[in-house]
């Protein structure tokens, strides 16, 4: 069981909402992504820069050869040589004065400078896609592995806080080689743990006094009241007012009483254990409240405890004052000509005691878990004038803490409740 009303559930699943992204893979797609676009940028400006400078250097290849044409006139030379002329400066000429070239010199060389530049540009853009996805490999790895120690910290962290009690937060948050940041976190949450406790330790001191300081008092006066009246000595008009101060005396009594257990057992628990028959404290219970079972005219089913036959190795008076808070619970808290049922299951694990009770249907489901804080009542409240004080589940919870058991409560059906007590069976121990 997990303690959520079964009758809350919808018909239909909601959309569960997604996951968060954690923050070690956002880092690391983030660094890869502007690790992308940095060496994009240079590969553009290395394909725009050596474009332009082969380009300058084809257009100042061309600008030099139209400069090196010169055609002049037709001329005889002053010796009469023919072939020659004096813009030749002695280099053999044709008819015509120009100097002789290559018919394809121009292009040939504008050619090979494009050759080189296509060449070039497809080697760097090759090159750097390789050195990209080599260096954004190693980027992520290397971020990945740097962030891994901060989340196995922040892991570390939630793993536990989610095992503290807030009850009892006895245990502090450790780190193995913290960082500075995680560090900060640890001590910022163990400060928080060490005001908790100091809180509840001050709240549990002030139940234990105040209720100390009322025990007398209230006794005292309950007794005095007691004694008149068995004397006679109030008139009888009077009668009926001194029976009900005697009633709500013993209620504060009863009160009073369960804040010490409660106090008691959270503070300075027994820790000694012995092998206990769970069944055996079932039917106890249930022996003891049979009168005010029968006055509710209220059906009892524990057969299925006859089919469990073993032990379990815990301490039997938190186990039995667990037991008979429950039972009294479904007692108190049934309706008339209801039903009670008690089961024992056993397996691999644990011993399980299920009691269930039939009982009004809340007006909020809900708050079903929050019956085992203390003076819950749900929909019993005070003015109800119903039996109770909101106690028996909490005390209930605290024996079950106290003997390393879980409590768990729930409504399998709204006019239905069960509560189960799941107690670790020690290995060696007979399975019923």
């Amino acid at each position: 069981m997990t303690g959520i009303d079964k009758t809350t559930q919808p018909a239909t699943h909601a959309a569960r909402p997604c996951r968060p992204v954690s923050f070690r893979t956002r880092l690391a797609v983030t660094v890869g992504l502007l690790l992308l676009v940095m060496l994009l940028a240079v590969i553009l400006v290395q394909n725009i820069s050596l474009d332009w400078a082969f380009q300058h250097q084809v257009d100042t290849i061309a600008t030099g050869s139209s400069r090196n044409t010169i055609t002049t006139e037709p001329s005889t030379p002053p010796n009469g040589v023919p072939g020659t002329a004096d813009s030749c400066n002695a280099d053999s000429c044709d008819v015509t004065g120009t100097v002789p070239t290559t018919p394809s010199g121009q292009t040939g060389a504008e050619g090979v400078v494009l050759t080189v530049r296509d060449g070039v540009v497809q080697w760097m853009r090759y090159g750097s896609l390789a050195v990209f996805a080599a260096a954004a490999l190693l980027a992520v790895l290397l971020v990945w592995r740097l962030s891994g120690k901060l989340t196995a910290h922040l892991d570390s962290i939630s793993r536990q806080t989610a095992r503290l009690d807030p009850d009892h937060p006895v245990g502090r948050i450790s780190l193995d080689h913290p960082d500075a940041e995680t560090a900060s976190l640890a001590a910022a949450l163990n400060a928080m743990l060490d005001r908790i406790e100091q809180s509840n330790d001050l709240q549990r001191s002030f139940i234990r006094n105040a209720s100390h300081e009322l025990r007398t008092p209230i006794t005292t006066i309950g007794t005095g009241l007691e004694a008149l009246m068995a004397q006679d000595r109030f008139p009888d008009d009077v009668k009926p007012a001194i029976r009900h101060a005697i009633e709500a005396n013993r209620k504060s009594s009863e009160l009073i009483n369960s804040l010490l257990e409660l106090s008691r057992i959270q503070t300075a628990h027994d820790t000694g254990t012995e092998s206990t028959d769970p069944a055996r404290i079932v039917r106890d219970a249930l022996e003891t409240h049979a009168e005010q079972a029968r006055a509710r005219h209220l059906r009892i089913d524990a057969d299925k405890l006859a089919a469990y036959d073993g032990t379990v190795e815990t301490n039997p008076r938190y186990l039995s004052l667990a037991v008979d808070n429950l039972i009294r619970n479904a007692i108190v808290h049934n309706t008339d000509h209801g039903a009670i049922t008690c089961t024992i299951h056993a397996d691999g694990q644990h011993v399980t005691i299920g009691i269930g009770n039939t009982t009004i249907p809340p007006t909020n489901p809900e708050a079903t878990a929050d019956l085992i804080q203390p003076f819950h009542r749900g929909d019993a409240t005070r003015m109800a004038n119903q039996p109770g004080h909101g106690l028996g589940l909490s005390i209930t919870k605290a024996c079950a803490d106290a003997i390393g058991a879980t409590l768990d409560i729930s409504r399998p059906t709204p006019d239905t409740f069960q509560a189960r007590i799941a107690l670790i069976r020690h290995i060696g121990m007979p399975i019923g």
